[in-house]
């Protein structure tokens, strides 16, 4: 997807620089590794891990803002390896297009929403799917016609992955509860942030484009 870089994001990034994370891939897929042997050894590391709101505000266990990313997104020891590599392909594809700072930034609202969704509410997160897949959804964003080895064997273009994911985040939406619809509300809006105003200028191009038409036939 071809757009121009909003003028807030080139002012954050003329402020911000020192911000980014060059090869944010590494240091993800690094602490998914580290998450899985830690698990696969020991599955009270799960708890140990996971970001619950209580023990951070009543018993000080700070360091679970950051290690709730850790948590495996899989503890298949054959699956692991295709979601490494994805997790891993889906950051690089991002910040090849985006560069460091933006990619970096896409990361950190992310993380931040909802982190602070988890204090406020109280609400524990035990699985970072959801965050995997705004990850995912970027990229397909920005390379919808890219393919990608599927299970790394059958071929398949990133949108229509990317709607197939969509799907499952709606069957989320309509199973969860109201607290776990607003976790999910949360965990997307960043993806709403960065590509909303693109999917919007796209949408007046279009009327423009009709309008100009009806009025030529005229």
């Amino acid at each position: 997807m071809e757009s121009r870089t909003p003028d807030w994001l080139n002012f954050l990034e003329r402020r911000l620089r020192w911000l980014a994370i060059p090869n944010i891939a590494v240091l993800f897929v690094t602490m998914q590794a580290a998450g899985y042997l830690f698990v696969t050894m020991d599955a009270r590391w799960i708890e140990r891990l996971a970001l619950l709101p209580d023990r951070v505000l009543m018993e000080g266990e700070f360091w679970r803002l950051l290690t709730f990313l850790s948590l495996p997104l899989s503890l298949s020891p054959i699956w692991v390896i295709f979601v490494l590599w994805f997790l891993y392909f889906i950051l690089n594809t991002i910040e090849d297009q985006w560069g460091a700072f933006k990619t970096t930034l896409y990361v950190l609202v992310s993380v931040l929403l909802m982190v602070v969704f988890s204090l406020v509410t109280g609400y524990p997160i035990t699985n970072i799917a959801g965050f995997e897949s705004t990850l995912f959804l970027a990229a397909a964003t920005l390379f919808p016609e890219f393919e990608v080895r599927l299970f790394l064997l059958l071929p398949v273009k990133m949108k229509w992955l990317a709607w197939l994911t969509a799907f499952f985040v709606v069957i989320q939406v309509m199973q969860g509860g109201w607290l776990d619809r607003a976790f999910l509300l949360a965990i997307y809006s960043n993806y709403v942030l960065f590509f909303g105003p693109v999917f919007l200028s796209r949408v007046r191009q279009a009327r423009r484009r009709a309008r100009f038409r009806r009025q030529m036939g005229e």
